[in-house]
């Protein structure tokens, strides 16, 4: 190949790399979200469960700590991408949203509490599995108790378009109508970093 046919491809190649860089970017972004989800409900049955479990106990709270670290770098890596603003009409909190996701964890861990038999056990690795499959499928990455407990409150907001984006924002208050600015997770889910609570 000569120079100039190396120059006519270098901007398929650029563009072969960040649209691989972005599907790969979501895939990591989504595991994180979803391990951190889970991480507080695996915790509470791996310390219910750890005189009976013993080093899978053990294993499975280092598997939450790594599932905070991960979503820390998620988070800071999130920050690099561009923001794009939406023009919101209306805005509404839907923390109780979060709040409902949560207590689907009372299932699980009161089968774990009160099962001491391989049956028990059975049964609460389905509940979560179970909770995995829905959260995954209906792409309810918004629905974070981790997200919550680190200071992120869950928004509704309606765009001039009509669109609703579910938006995970630090701040007290969005505004009603106005330019909010924030990085997309998904098509319907976006994070504004900024605003401390």
């Amino acid at each position: 190949m000569d120079l100039i046919a190396i120059r006519r491809m270098r901007p398929v190649c650029l563009a072969v790399c960040a649209y691989l860089y972005s599907r790969v970017m979501k895939r990591i972004m989504g595991t994180a979200l979803l391990a951190s989800a889970f991480a507080p409900l695996l915790a509470l049955v791996a310390i219910l469960k750890l005189p009976s479990l013993g080093w899978v106990s053990w294993a499975i709270l280092a598997g939450c700590l790594l599932s905070l670290a991960l979503l820390w770098l998620v988070l800071h890596s999130v920050a690099g991408l561009q923001s794009r603003p939406v023009e919101s009409v209306e805005v509404r909190r839907a923390d109780e949203s979060v709040l409902a996701f949560t207590s689907s964890y009372v299932v699980p861990v009161v089968v774990a509490l009160f099962g001491d038999d391989i049956a028990a056990l059975v049964a609460t690795i389905a509940l979560v599995l179970l909770l995995v499959v829905i959260y995954v499928r209906a792409g309810l990455y918004h629905l974070n108790p981790t997200l919550a407990v680190l200071g992120f409150r869950l928004y509704e907001v309606t765009a001039t378009s009509g669109a609703a984006t579910m938006m995970l924002s630090r701040s007290r208050h969005l505004p009603q109508q106005g330019v909010v600015e924030c990085r997309y997770l998904g098509e319907d889910v976006a994070i504004q970093l900024k605003g401390r609570p």
